[in-house]
């Protein structure tokens, strides 16, 4: 009976110990995941800050210059990054509309998004009737414009895509006529052909 009693403690103690290990042995893996997780976050947290900020292409601020006889567009500045993305900061109504839409982020708006990268941009005045647009060239050689009908007189932002079909457009030119009463604005294409884009801006 004693020998059976103390193999009997024997098995326990050792039952003991391999559950008291096992235990330890999870403790041990538990304890380790947060250190993992909190390093995958440092890790995280370092490649956000090494991402470079966009930089700036090109920028064209006083677009509502009062010396001139150009109907206002309502826009402070526009401003291209080199990611393709451009903001356009509004004023007075168009500020209110784009808060009203929920377009504004930043205290800009950013009508082109949908449309693609731009990959440059261009105020232009067209007509004789003071109306000036923005056209954008974009990555894939197409053109986007905004229509200046609703920019100057509803306040708001509409967007034309794909102006007259052709996506080889390498470059705009506002073009005065002959008289300097009004203007007209060319899109040159990439074999040198100019097209007239009036009709195409006249929405």
């Amino acid at each position: 009976m004693t020998q059976k009693k103390r193999a009997l403690g024997l098995i326990s103690l050792l039952l003991i110990l391999a559950l008291a290990m096992m235990l330890a042995a999870c403790g041990a893996k538990s304890g380790e995941e947060p250190v993992e997780a909190s390093g995958q976050e440092e890790v995280t947290e370092q490649e956000e800050a090494e991402e470079p900020a966009a930089e700036v292409v090109k920028a064209i601020d006083e677009v509502d210059n009062v010396e001139t006889n150009d109907l206002p567009l309502q826009i402070e500045s526009i401003t291209l990054f080199d990611d393709g993305t451009l903001r356009i900061v509004p004023t007075d109504d168009l500020l209110k509309n784009a808060e009203t839409n929920d377009e504004l982020v930043d205290e800009a708006i950013y009508p082109f998004e949908d449309s693609g990268k731009v990959k440059d941009v261009y105020l232009v005045r067209y007509g004789n009737g003071g109306y000036r647009t923005i056209i954008c060239l974009m990555d894939d050689g197409s053109l986007s414009a905004l229509s200046a009908n609703e920019l100057i007189q509803d306040h708001i932002t509409v967007v034309w895509d794909n102006l007259t079909g052709r996506d080889t457009y390498v470059s705009v030119e506002e073009r005065p006529s002959e008289d300097g009463d009004s203007y007209g604005v060319v899109g040159i294409t990439e074999d040198g052909e100019e097209i007239d884009l009036d009709f195409s801006l006249d929405f």
